[in-house]
């Protein structure tokens, strides 16, 4: 019979069932009707024929105008004892059932990672608290199931910690290379409502996922200096390659240092400047370009080196603004003292000339930063970022600042 339901009834059965599902709701259900409004959906006559059937089916009750009986319509009530039949006319569960539905899915979950426990914790607390449960939805359980089952895919795939492309791992999950696409929006709420870490990537969507081993694209990661490594049982001797070479993320994951003679590691945010600072790199410096958020893979190449060289000196050099800040504060928190280079008082008063406005997010964020106990040694940088009002990017310092 739903499919005889003209639309404009149909809207007002479901709205009438929203109020009617309201917790502990002590007054009729009633839907007022709207000149401008409710009769834009058709003629006059036409709606009255379709509610006056339901009313006379006992669904609803009508309310006329006064002194307009039967010419205008003023308000529609729910009668109550009929709401299971309004449900069997719409195919709609009753509030309780989706409730109860969505609670069976999340009772399936096995969480690993402390963001997807905290993640579905949230949602029972909000079911039990007649709260919202987006970017769950009750009301559409595909959608929902599918949400969920990319969630336990990317605590699984983590915990692998191997990185994998994006479509390909849409592909092992749904079948389908473009599904992922459309939930990553869902899944980037998700991350930064219940990832601790996640404040630290700001708005970097890319940073934030790739933390979670999930890429858009193939990653390649520029190195500048002599390392050797070991992979898949041969030796890569990467000396030879002047000024630069960049080797495939996938290769590094794994791979075992075999040799690397440098007394400096200087990590690079931005790849204009990496570019610069590889053709003069000086004799003893190892560079490798972090493309903004160093990623897992060159997270754990770094730390393989560090521990084959002890006595090498890691130093970060990025922008003087918020996101360069974060970077380095990323970058201390998995490898422990990072120096940073060109980033202090010093350099951005040299080029304060090429330096750009603060925005007002760029402030919120930098009075944050004022917190982090990462980033104690900056204070005083962050402190003439935000009473100059202007932030500088690396690409204006010259290379003679780092040399």
């Amino acid at each position: 019979m739903t499919h005889t339901l003209p639309p404009f009834a149909r809207d007002i059965l479901n709205r009438l069932l929203d109020q009617h599902e309201q917790p502990n709701r002590q007054r009729v259900s009633r839907v007022r009707l709207k000149d401008d409004e409710d009769y834009a959906h058709g003629s006059r006559a036409d709606i009255h024929a379709a509610l006056a059937q339901l009313a006379a089916q006992g669904i609803i009750e009508l309310h006329w105008r006064k002194w307009e009986e039967n010419n205008w319509l003023d308000a529609v009530d729910l009668r109550p004892e009929q709401a299971g039949a309004a449900y069997e006319l719409l195919g709609r569960l009753p509030h309780l059932d989706r409730v109860e539905r969505l609670r069976v899915m999340i009772a399936a979950q096995s969480p690993q990672a402390v963001w997807h426990t905290a993640f579905l914790c949230q949602t029972l607390a909000n079911l039990d608290a007649h709260r919202s449960v987006t970017p769950l939805d009750l009301d559409d359980p595909a959608m929902s199931a599918e949400l969920l089952t990319a969630l336990a895919a990317l605590d699984a795939q983590a915990r692998l910690c191997a990185p994998v492309l994006e479509r390909v791992f849409s592909v092992q999950v749904f079948h389908d290379s473009k599904r992922f696409e459309a939930l990553r929006p869902k899944v980037l709420t998700i991350l930064r409502r219940h990832d601790p870490a996640a404040e630290s990537f700001g708005d970097d969507d890319k940073a934030l996922l790739r933390e979670h081993y999930l890429d858009r694209a193939p990653e390649y990661v520029p190195i500048s200096g002599a390392l050797r490594l070991e992979v898949g049982g041969a030796t890569v001797d990467l000396a030879p390659f002047v000024p630069s070479v960049a080797l495939p993320a996938s290769l590094l994951h794994g791979a075992a240092i075999r040799g690397c003679t440098a007394c400096e590691l200087v990590t690079v945010e931005n790849l204009t400047s990496f570019t610069a600072l590889a053709a003069r790199r000086p004799a003893g410096w190892l560079l490798i370009y972090t493309g903004g958020f160093a990623s897992p893979g060159v997270i754990d190449l770094i730390g393989h080196i560090r521990a084959a060289t002890p006595d090498i000196r890691l130093r970060h050099w990025g922008d003087l603004d918020t996101g360069g800040l974060r970077i380095l504060a990323h970058l201390r928190a998995h490898l422990g003292a990072v120096e940073p280079v060109a980033m202090d008082c010093a350099t951005l008063s040299a080029y304060s000339a090429y330096s750009q406005p603060l925005t007002t997010e760029d402030r919120r964020a930098l009075r944050r930063l004022r917190e982090s106990a990462a980033l104690a040694d900056c204070l005083a940088l962050i402190d003439m970022l935000l009473e100059g009002g202007r932030k500088l990017e690396q690409e204006a310092v010259q290379l003679l600042a780092l040399l």
